[in-house]
């Protein structure tokens, strides 16, 4: 009988846990991402969780990406978020916070310039992610200290948040 009760207790822990929300990764370029780039244009696209995709684009010093069902990537009026694009511009992977199997928010490392001198900025990027439609949630200085724990508190939030109406 203690080995039922303890059995059970360990399953409330995971399913609490499980509550919110898992955070797995996929990646942000590679094979399993589908290039579409041409000329002087890169554009790719890569599949998350669910049936959701990432699409990036790098026209040069501008860069954009966008998150959606793969079903209605296509139909997706403009992107989730675009900047003016630094070194790498995209980190290699994506995290996602899921809720109930569902993606909510995710992270992603960016590189952008900004400032009239231009420097160069590192940061984890947040997104929220109401259904088919996603918007940028806030990010964090990556050279600040955890900041990929704070990253995470972030993508939590904004996993019960909804984007605005475009």
């Amino acid at each position: 009988m203690r080995h039922v009760i303890a059995l059970a207790a360990a399953l409330a822990m995971a399913g609490a846990g499980s509550a919110f929300g898992q955070t797995p990764f996929t990646p942000a370029t590679g094979p399993a991402c589908k290039d579409q780039s041409k000329e002087g244009f890169g554009l790719w696209t890569c599949p998350g969780p669910a049936g959701y995709v990432v699409r990036f684009a790098d026209e040069g010093n501008i860069v954009s990406l966008t998150i959606a069902p793969k079903r209605a990537i296509e139909k997706v009026q403009g992107p989730t978020a675009q900047w003016r694009g630094s070194g790498k511009a995209f980190g290699d992977k994506v995290q996602w916070i899921m809720l109930a199997g569902t993606p909510r928010a995710a992270v992603i490392r960016t590189w952008s310039r900004v400032g009239d001198d231009e420097h160069e900025v590192q940061e984890l990027s947040v997104f929220a992610i109401d259904g088919e439609k996603a918007c940028l949630f806030g990010a964090i200085e990556s050279h600040t200290d955890k900041a990929n724990d704070a990253a995470l508190a972030r993508a939590r939030q904004a996993a019960d948040s909804h984007c605005p109406d475009k």
